[in-house]
């Protein structure tokens, strides 16, 4: 006699109760990890929404960072440039009242405007970590060097106040005209005079044709000194600005802030407001005596506050942004980062609520049904250990 049904109704039993156990493991599992399941596979309904909605997520994650850095720079761009602000107005208001009262200085003006012309290019030269922030995307190393080869300082008349110094207009006719030295005209004065008039000099010339005096400078040409000063922001030098001090490069800062989304930060220590507060400091610094009732001198001041009051006030549309457009700039930049942060944010919080409700439990849910399912386990197993003790001397 076979007993079919006895192991039928065993097998049944036995596959039902390890059905029951495993789910029962499950459940424990889940409610140790909060999570449905540990697989693709337990969720297999929501597998690629739930996949599309993680992918997104780590590209806003590193988007994120990315704004996070670019936000960092920016800050500490707007704060240095507050500071060069600072800077500028006071050694505008210096330079002014020296103007209007030509013995107020006290002989001060020369320090005063190299103390203030350090204290710019220190600022410039601010970094954030290991990075310079105004040297463009060449940020291992600091944007001025003064002391760098081929820099020349911004000087307009020799150390005895009287004689015309030519360092700057060399530097201005090699690195602004883009021309080589000798002189195309053959001398200095010669150069100079035919740039402003369209001709060489006649007589009288001056005894030395490269270093001439201020007096013979101007002999034949009553105008040349003064266009000789206004060479510091010509036509020429603000569309191809005199920036032998910068050492980073011209490529500008751009942070990817979402897919699609690029937003540049350029601001370097070569842009032209901050060259021209530069050079109008160094101008001021080499003068030979600081002292504006000199006429040569007092027309090189009045060009330095000039020059500043143009990169502080003068707009955009003038052919260069001031410092005020420039910190506008940034705070768009800001302002643009700051909604794509706020999109990511808003994202993140929505897809973390969907991805929960794929992933997540409901806590007393399950322990309801690990309950249940922990008493049919204990109800199958008696079952099973009855039928183990059947045999068949219990049916004779």
């Amino acid at each position: 006699m076979t007993r079919v049904a006895t192991f039928a109704l065993q097998q049944l039993t036995l596959f039902h109760t390890l059905n029951t156990q495993s789910r029962t493991a499950d459940q424990g599992v889940q409610l140790a990890s909060g999570n449905k399941s540990q697989t693709y596979s337990g969720i297999s309904q929501d597998a690629l929404r739930l996949v599309s909605l993680e992918t997104r997520r780590a590209e806003i994650s590193q988007f994120t960072r990315n704004i996070g850095t670019a936000e960092q720079r920016l800050s500490l761009m707007d704060v240095t440039m507050t500071s060069v602000e600072d800077l500028a107005l006071e050694l505008r208001d210096t330079l002014e009242r020296t103007l209007q009262q030509p013995n107020s200085s006290g002989g001060n003006l020369k320090q005063i405007a190299a103390n203030i012309r350090d204290a710019v290019a220190g600022l410039l030269n601010t970094r954030s970590g290991d990075s310079y922030v105004f040297s463009g995307t060449r940020g291992d190393r600091p944007p001025i060097d003064f002391n760098a080869a081929g820099y020349s300082n911004v000087s307009l008349l020799e150390s005895n106040g009287i004689t015309v110094d030519s360092t700057f207009y060399e530097a201005y006719y090699v690195q602004v005209l883009g021309n080589t030295l000798p002189y195309a005209q053959g001398s200095f004065y010669q150069q100079i005079y035919f740039d402003k008039n369209g001709v060489l000099p006649t007589v009288p010339v001056p005894a030395d044709l490269n270093n001439p005096t201020v007096t013979e400078f101007d002999a034949e040409d009553p105008g040349l000194w003064q266009y000789y000063v206004d060479r510091l922001n010509s036509a020429q030098m603000i569309a191809a600005p005199k920036t032998d001090y910068y050492q980073g490069n011209t490529q500008a800062n751009v942070v990817r802030a979402d897919s699609g989304l690029d937003v540049a930060y350029d601001v370097r220590a070569d842009t032209l407001a901050f060259q021209q507060i530069l050079s109008a400091a160094d101008a001021i610094a080499n003068l030979p005596n600081g002292d504006a009732t000199d006429i040569n001198e007092r027309a090189i001041i009045a060009k330095a506050r000039d020059m500043i009051k143009a990169a502080l006030e003068t707009p955009s549309t003038a052919g260069f942004s001031s410092l005020t457009q420039i910190r506008i700039n940034v705070t768009s930049s800001r302002q643009t980062l700051e909604n794509a942060l706020d999109r990511h944010n808003s994202f993140d919080t929505y897809a973390e609520g969907i991805i929960k409700d794929i992933e997540g439990i409901d806590p007393a849910e399950v322990i309801v049904r690990l309950q249940s399912d922990q008493q049919a386990l204990e109800a199958s197993f008696n079952v099973l250990a009855r039928l183990q003790s059947f045999s068949l001397l219990d049916f004779i």
